[in-house]
Order: C-alpha cells, then structure tokens, then sequence
C-alpha cells in the first residue's frame, strides 16, 4: 500500500492517462479495481476530433502516435463516462486539457464533485499560455495556473510534463504555486519517414514516441526530480512492461507507476505486474526500495 497525498493507494500501479480510454473499454479484459488506480483519458472543454489518420506508426521499441487529445468533451464525458469513473474501487485520476488557464479552472469546477482523488493537468501538449508561450514551458504560467486551481480545487493537483531542458525550474515554478504532485514523464517527440515519398508518415510529422526505449529518459527524468524535490509525491511513467521495469521506477524516486503502451500490446499487462510486484514486496521492502534516490 502507498500513501501520497494522504490518499491510500492499495498498490503502486495506475494506468496512465490515454491507452485506457476511460475505463470501461478496459473493464472488459481486466478488474480495473484491482489497479492501485486508473487515470481517465485528457478530457478538455470542448470535443475534440483529433488528428487525422495514420495515428499510431510502429517504430523499433516503441510506437509513435498522434491521436490529438480526441475526446468528447466535458459535457459527454460527465454524461457517458463519470459514472462509470466513479463507481469504481480503486483511486481514479481525472487528468484535464485546455487551451488557456480559464479552461483548466472551468473543468476543475465542472469535476469537483466527482469521486476522483487527485486531478492531473496535462501540460505537455500544444497549450497556450502568456505571450504564446506552451504552457507547459512557461515558468509564470504554470506557478499562476497552479495558484488558482488549488485555490478552487477539491482535490490534490499534479501536473504531467515532459522531458524539457529546464524542468527542475518548471517544476518550481509549480512547487511555488502549490501544487500536491508531478506526473513524469508525458511522451518526448518522434518522427519516422517514408524513405519512398520522402515524407513524414504521420500526417502531422511529429508524434509522441513511447514504448520501452523511453523507459531510460523517463527514469533520468524521475530521478533528477526526485534529487531535487525529496518529498513531492510523482508519478513516474514511460516504457513499463515488466515488473522489473516498475521496481526501477520506484528506485528512482517514483511513488506510483503508470503504465501506458503496455496495456496496448496486452490489456491484463498492469494486472501480471501488481501480482508478481506482491510477490516481490514480500521479501523486499518498498520503503528501502523508495529510498534509493534519495540515499544514492
């Protein structure tokens, strides 16, 4: 069991936000309540159609794909999804989108009534913040978004980033502003083309590259974070496929361990690893396992 944020997790995996859609595709495969918790796909104000076709491309030890945040929108979403969410027996994540900051604190107050534990914005894709800036690089608009969403928040706020240059100064900025977590890492950028037409395949060129060859970034990343900022809770994620894979994750600094592509290439993915985790922590302890970070 796992205590972030004053939450009881009743294992460290979760599923990371996208590949499970909102739960109930999965639910037909494996017992999403046997999860230490799922995390919904991004929901953002308005639908979203996303990006046109091919969406996902095969690449050596990793997929790259472009899916663009498709998504009903908040209203469909709390009309077809929530209930479904909240019904559930395990820790749900609502991780939320938008255009501007007004976006991010409309959909906290549309969801601060569901039973969701903790709300994840997702900072890594194309947001806006002042002067043009992404949001997810933007020093004074992640420490102002942060600052009014816990002010209106029910629940613990985490932001998901990527694997930017100044990350420690990003996640600073939202330390200032309050925030309760961090989710590491959203998925770095890749590109694949066709060597006939000369040409990206994907229709928007660049996609999000994930799969076991991230899992080296992702644990760089979790680590150099957690050497930083030694008691904020993270959600460490990127190329888990095994057991093993998460132990790493934990070592390196993260409290919960999300699994994403994995669940695409096996659904009862996250399900074998909880149970050979149980296994593991019965001759090992988590607490130590934890602490190599921070004594490394």
């Amino acid at each position: 069991m796992v205590n972030i944020c004053g939450i009881e997790f009743k294992n460290p995996i979760i599923i990371a936000s996208g590949p499970g859609g909102n739960g109930q595709e999965l639910a037909k495969y494996i017992d999403l309540n046997k999860l230490g918790g799922f995390t919904a796909k991004t929901v953002t104000p308005d639908e979203k159609e996303g990006n046109p076709p091919p969406r996902i491309v095969n690449v050596k030890a990793g997929i790259l794909n472009s899916i663009g945040l498709q998504n009903p929108g908040i209203d469909k979403f709390i009309e077809d999804d929530l209930n479904f969410l909240d019904s559930l027996d395990t820790n749900v994540i609502l991780s939320i989108g938008g255009d501007k900051k007004e976006d991010y604190l409309n959909l906290i107050e549309r969801l601060n009534d569901s039973k969701a534990v903790i709300f994840e914005l997702n900072l890594s894709c194309p947001n806006v913040g002042k002067n043009g800036i992404p949001l997810g690089i933007d020093k004074e608009g992640i420490y102002l978004l942060v600052k009014e969403a816990k002010k209106i928040s029910k629940k613990p706020i985490f932001i998901k980033l990527g694997v930017e240059t100044f990350l420690e100064d990003l996640v600073e900025s939202a330390v200032k502003g309050g925030v309760d977590g961090v989710t590491l890492i959203n998925s770095p950028k890749g590109l694949k083309i066709d060597i006939n037409t000369g040409k990206p395949i994907l229709k928007r060129a660049v996609g999000g590259f994930s799969g076991p060859a991230i899992k080296p970034i992702a644990l760089a990343t979790v680590y150099r974070i957690r050497k930083v900022f030694r008691d904020l809770p993270i959600i460490g994620m990127g190329g888990v496929f095994t057991f093993e894979d998460a132990i790493e994750f934990i070592m390196a600094g993260a409290n919960l361990v999300g699994i994403g592509a994995g669940v695409m290439s096996d659904p009862e993915r996250p399900i074998n690893i909880i149970k050979e985790l149980e296994e593991y922590f019965k001759v090992h302890d988590y607490q130590k396992i934890f602490n190599c970070a921070l004594e490394g």
